[in-house]
């Protein structure tokens, strides 16, 4: 029994989602970030986790570049974008202060995304408010640890949502998300734990929840992959 349907009808119903309008309003709403937001996550990351110049960094699940963004304000960053929605990405692509930015069609949590990069490619795996839709979150935390090179880290923004979260064409995706609607900072650690990684920090992002923009409690999850 597909008690919640199967993942290649979870993702063909994201892409039709996320079409030309629906892209563009939420680029409007979500994806652009203002100096004042770019600020407050900033300063809130660098507070758990430390960015080398030059890193290899994959934004996964990049929306429209509002993290990118924020990932281009690092000291001479190489920065990698994997989105599945074209239209989302095409947004990315058309903003003159993401040219620099590597672009990838694709989701991450299935097993046949691994060919999307090579073992050990990024030195961080970042993400802001995937996690919470992701249809399989423990493979991809699978494949983050696959992609990321010994000693390398997953940065994992996401908020406290309650199914009240999710409304209009949505709401129907509320049961078939593990992470959909969960209350507790805990559920992400622990699944990054059982894929391998090291958890070194899971706090409230203070400076982000103090944004009137911020209607959500953030927080972010910090974990580490082994070393050699």
């Amino acid at each position: 029994m597909e008690w919640r349907g199967s993942q290649a009808d979870s993702r063909n119903r994201y892409l039709a989602k996320f079409n030309a309008t629906e892209a563009d309003r939420y680029d409007a709403a979500v994806g652009e970030l203002s100096r004042v937001d770019e600020d407050a996550y900033l300063a809130d990351l660098l507070l758990v986790v430390q960015f080398r110049p030059g890193m290899a960094i994959l934004d996964a699940g990049a929306g429209t570049g509002a993290l990118c963004r924020i990932l281009t304000r690092l000291p001479n960053p190489s920065i990698t974008a994997l989105e599945p929605a074209p239209a989302m990405l095409a947004r990315l692509v058309g903003k003159v202060e993401l040219r620099g930015v590597v672009a990838v069609e694709g989701f991450c949590d299935g097993i046949d995304d691994r060919h999307h990069f090579q073992e050990a490619q990024f030195d961080a795996v970042v993400s802001r408010q995937l996690v919470n839709g992701l249809f399989d979150p423990l493979t991809a935390f699978r494949n983050w640890h696959h992609w990321l090179s010994p000693g390398g880290s997953v940065v994992a923004i996401d908020g406290l949502y309650d199914r009240s979260a999710w409304t209009g064409v949505w709401q129907e995706e509320v049961d078939t998300l593990p992470l959909s609607a969960c209350q507790s900072t805990a559920s992400a650690p622990y699944l990054l734990e059982f894929a391998g990684f090291r958890i070194e920090a899971v706090q409230f992002m203070e400076s982000v929840n103090a944004l009137p923009s911020t209607k959500t409690p953030r927080f972010v999850v910090v974990a580490r992959k082994a070393k050699r």
